[in-house]
């Protein structure tokens, strides 16, 4: 039988698995918060599924929001927070149909 202080919890320093290749990339971005209200951000890593992002940590972040990025061309994706690390986060896009760069 296993021993319980042994079981297995996930280490917040491994590398997370993904599903789809990640591009290193620097973008400006822009967190939509309301017409009004927007956040700036930089846009870290990008993939077809997802992105890093840098925000300032004192910002709270909603659970759901569009992420403007811009890029060659300008592109709002509706964005999911997975997880938040002082100043980076993770999010997942809603609608993962856009290409990496």
């Amino acid at each position: 039988m296993a021993d319980p202080r042994e079981s297995e919890v996930p280490d917040p320093a491994a590398p997370v698995a993904r599903a789809g290749k990640r591009h290193r990339v620097v973008q400006q971005g822009r967190i939509v918060l309301g017409p009004e209200r927007l956040i700036a951000c930089t846009v870290r890593d990008l993939s077809r599924r997802g992105a890093q992002i840098r925000v300032a940590s004192g910002h709270v972040l909603p659970e759901t929001f569009s992420l403007v990025i811009a890029a060659h061309d300008l592109r709002t994706m509706k964005a999911r927070l997975c997880w938040r690390r002082g100043d980076l986060a993770g999010v997942v896009f809603e609608d993962a149909t856009d290409p990496a760069p």
